[in-house]
């Protein structure tokens, strides 16, 4: 089954910031957009902060403690565009059969926000563009 068959639509459009709080100045205070929920997840080591932007979200996304690959990322590419992700109904989609045409880049889901999990494929497979899957 292709990801097309199995994406309920586009969940998110996940920004790396090293500082929610310098962020939310320009999409909250300037912008403004509404922020709808923000929680601390994988073992109190990110930050992640949604706004509504209508029909998808924009995640804000601060990495808490160093050493940290979010750190890795923004010294690399300064902060921005990290990923889109998608809703499907299961996350598992990614490890069974032809999963979803890109192989996940993790061997386990990690923590996504209000208990969900999400599991990154591998951005070598899909030109590069960092996708992201979320669901139960």
């Amino acid at each position: 089954m292709s990801m097309r068959e199995q994406v309920r639509g586009l969940d998110h459009v996940g920004l790396v910031v090293p500082d929610t709080e310098q962020a939310l100045a320009l999409w909250r205070d300037r912008l403004g957009f509404a922020v709808t929920h923000a929680e601390v997840v994988n073992d109190d080591t990110v930050l992640l902060t949604h706004l509504d932007l209508g029909n998808v979200h924009l995640q804000l996304v601060q990495p808490l403690v160093r050493p940290h690959p979010l750190h890795e990322w923004l010294d690399r590419h300064g902060a921005g565009l990290h990923h889109l992700c998608f809703a499907v109904d299961s996350v598992d989609v990614a490890w069974h059969g032809d999963g979803v045409g890109v192989p996940p880049d993790q061997p386990a889901p990690h923590q996504g926000i209000r208990g969900r999990r999400s599991v990154f494929l591998d951005p070598r497979r899909s030109g590069g563009v960092q996708v992201e899957l979320t669901g139960s």
